[in-house]
């Protein structure tokens, strides 16, 4: 019997296809939705998905997280749709710190790896939220790089929302502050959760480390180039953090959603499968309800859409 949605964004490849991939595999019960910028490249790998795992209750909808228009739109038609009820929302999606394709600010005016890594999966959750079962779960995807290593080029500081959201500083900077506001975003929705409903939602923070056959850091440029980015890439990804794949990460962030035992855990930071603290300043409760607040302004949430008042 299919009596459970879970939805996966970004996930027609990498990270997010290998989640999918074991989420229909580990239970019949599953309905996984892709939500994919392209639905062309989404239909492909649903196809794919259903020949590896022979589950059919594999769905594609169209997604955005760079238009907030797209999101809503998407919360708005998943409300219509006849799918068994909302489980599991896993925050996948994202862009690198290598590069931002087309413009640098979205059509709404922020800085797009912001926009698409924070304020895209902020709106999308907050929307769904009422459409969720009690025993829901909530992932957001982050990353070693919220708390880079002492003899990284970039330091992660954080002054406030505005500032992050209109600043055209290099990528890499962009990159890591999104990921710590995944976390901020993490630890705040779990705490209005637990402080201002009876819903027994989970809300966690996984990070898959770096996953070198991803190809979510591709460099580009000339072959020079390319060869020694790369060469300085998977240096830097054995010094940052433990090494990981797609296959093996994509399962442990899957065990996130399908894990029985997991079904009271939450405001967590998941490291590869096993939890561990996140950076102190990823803690800094002011930071998280700064940023909550000022995402309701950017994103014209109201209380109304959401379970929180």
């Amino acid at each position: 019997m299919v009596d459970k949605t879970v939805i996966i964004t970004g996930g027609n490849t990498g990270l997010g296809y290998q989640c999918a991939k074991n989420v229909a595999l580990g239970d019949p019960g599953y309905h996984v939705v892709l939500a994919c910028r392209s639905s062309a490249r989404g239909e492909a790998a649903a196809e794919a998905l259903r020949a590896e795992t022979n589950n059919s209750n594999i769905t594609v909808m169209e997604l955005d997280l760079a238009s907030l228009a797209s999101v809503r739109t998407f919360c708005d038609t998943y409300s219509h749709t006849d799918l068994p009820p909302l489980h599991g929302v896993v925050c996948n999606a994202g862009i690198s710190a290598v590069g931002v394709p087309g413009a640098p600010r979205t059509a709404d005016g922020f800085e797009t790896i912001f926009a698409v890594n924070h304020l895209g999966h902020f709106l999308l959750t907050n929307l769904l939220l009422n459409q969720m079962g009690d025993s829901g779960r909530i992932v957001f995807v982050t990353s070693d790089l919220h708390n880079p290593p002492p003899f990284f080029p970039v330091k992660v500081t954080y002054s406030n929302a505005a500032a992050i959201a209109t600043d055209r500083g290099p990528g890499i900077q962009a990159y890591c502050t999104s990921k710590l506001c995944n976390l901020y975003c993490t630890y705040e929705m779990a705490r209005l959760l637990s402080d201002q409903t009876d819903r027994h939602i989970t809300v966690n923070a996984f990070n898959p480390g770096a996953m070198s056959d991803t190809g979510f850091a591709t460099p580009t440029g000339n072959a020079l180039v390319r060869g020694a980015t790369k060469v300085f890439g998977t240096i830097m990804g054995k010094l940052i953090g433990k090494q990981s794949t797609s296959t093996a990460s994509g399962a442990a962030l899957a065990n996130l959603i399908t894990d029985p035992t997991l079904a009271t855990t939450t405001g967590t930071y998941i490291d590869r499968g096993a939890q561990a603290p996140s950076s102190p300043l990823s803690h800094n409760r002011d930071n998280a309800r700064e940023l909550w607040q000022a995402s309701m302004d950017m994103t014209g949430l109201r209380e109304s859409d959401t379970l929180f008042v």
